[in-house]
């Protein structure tokens, strides 16, 4: 279901608590040791050793030898304590927004333990964000010792899935449905709204220093060159969902990958995007670059290596 860099290895997670390693750029494997069956959706290493991960049941994962091994730091029966407990306490000291939270939380887990976490992204070590469906946000700033439920810390009353958290340049942003991209104003500590023009939902965002681009349902593509301010549609040559995308290292060309099991190119300016089919389409769902100018998928069908075509590069 993921995949990411994990300093010079990799990292990818998948079904039934499936979380797999390499070190030799995805040409062999290794299963890690993983305390959960729960299916996981997101992955994220700031460091070479610290990483994260997460997925349905409320499942957060941490590991601090690169992979190899896990602990479970929270998981559905946990995280609906934590924020029943926290919403009670600000709603008994008389915030006024803790009423609406504390609600909704008891909808989000009146069926059970199983909400999913969709997206985790940390910082550093120390600071990251779990982001889910129903407006789930939770930190830390402990590297996961302890969480905070942050449904206070983002502006978004209707409690909309957010359903991806990134890093990018410098500003964190969140993609979310309804067309909804949230950037963290770190004075307030609170996640921003932004309205991008946009009614359905986005599953990822990625960017470079000078644009951003946000991407989702029916291969639409949002371009923005002021941190998120502004937003421009894009043409594309597919309308199959986009998965997931990056900005590959050393080309700074953008690489959006879809549910078709096709690759969407363009440049580093990001306007237009070219279309690339694999010889074995398969539903792509995650995706990192390699040196090589190798890009490494995940999917529904395994990983594999892709070369970049010469004539997208």
């Amino acid at each position: 279901m993921a995949i990411v860099n994990a300093g010079k290895g990799l990292v990818a997670v998948g079904s039934r608590g499936l979380i797999i390693l390499s070190s030799d750029g995805g040409k062999s494997w290794s299963q890690a040791s993983v305390p959960v069956q729960s299916d996981l959706l997101a992955v994220h290493f700031p460091t070479q050793r610290n990483g994260w991960a997460v997925g349905h049941d409320g499942v957060i994962l941490a590991s601090d030898d690169g992979g190899k091994s896990w602990r479970r730091q929270l998981d559905g029966r946990g995280a609906g304590k934590l924020f029943t407990d926290y919403y009670k306490q600000k709603n008994e000291a008389g915030d006024p927004a803790a009423a609406s939270a504390l609600a909704q939380i008891n909808t989000n887990f009146k069926a059970g333990p199983t909400l999913p976490f969709l997206d985790v992204w940390f910082e550093d070590a120390h600071t990251g964000y779990a982001v889910g469906s129903f407006g789930m946000i939770i930190a830390t700033h402990d590297g996961g010792n302890s969480w905070e439920p942050w449904l206070n810390h983002i502006e978004n009353d209707q409690f909309l899935n957010l359903n991806a958290v990134r890093g990018i340049n410098g500003e964190i942003y969140i993609a979310a449905e309804r067309g909804l991209v949230f950037r963290l104003d770190r004075k307030s500590s609170t996640f921003k709204k932004v309205e991008t023009g946009y009614a359905g939902s986005f599953f990822g965002i990625t960017g470079s220093d000078s644009v951003l681009i946000a991407y989702g349902l029916r291969g639409v593509v949002y371009r923005s060159e002021d941190k998120g301010q502004s937003w421009v549609a894009l043409k594309t040559p597919s309308e199959a969902t986009i998965t997931s995308g990056l900005r590959i290292e050393g080309s700074g060309q953008f690489a959006l990958m879809n549910g078709s099991g096709q690759a969407l190119i363009s440049g580093p300016d990001a306007r237009d995007f070219r279309p690339f089919s694999f010889k074995t389409p398969t539903r792509i769902t995650g995706v990192v670059s390699l040196p090589d100018n190798t890009l490494l998928l995940s999917s529904t069908a395994g990983v594999k290596r892709e070369a970049i075509p010469q004539s997208l590069q």
